[in-house]
């Protein structure tokens, strides 16, 4: 092991932090499918979803880009109404906002 004296230590960190964080971003995320669910019938999911927010559940949302470039997304969170067709999801350190049709899936799980 390399002995470092306290001035060469302080000197060299700056390096020492800055190829560390290279390395966290510069290797690539482990890319994980999302299991596509069948989704739920509007109807179904309309109900559950004013049940949702009247009783402030925290649920599993399965939601749908609005674009092809996007990807499915799993989150569990709660979920608030912002207009009639536009609802904030809460979860955790994320925020999602969107429309009844980009929520495919809804479970309490």
């Amino acid at each position: 092991m390399q002995q470092f004296n306290q001035p060469t230590l302080i000197k060299k960190a700056p390096q020492l932090l800055n190829q560390t964080i290279h390395r966290l971003f510069d290797s690539e995320a482990p890319t994980q499918q999302v299991q596509l669910l069948h989704p739920q019938p509007a109807s179904q999911r309309q109900l559950f979803l004013d049940r949702v927010i009247r009783d402030q559940w925290t649920v599993f949302f399965q939601l749908m880009p609005k674009t092809a470039e996007g990807y499915p997304v799993n989150v569990y969170g709660r979920v608030k109404q912002l207009t009639a067709d536009r609802f904030l999801i809460s979860s955790k350190n994320t925020v999602y906002v969107v429309t009844f049709d980009q929520i495919r899936y809804i479970a309490n799980l």
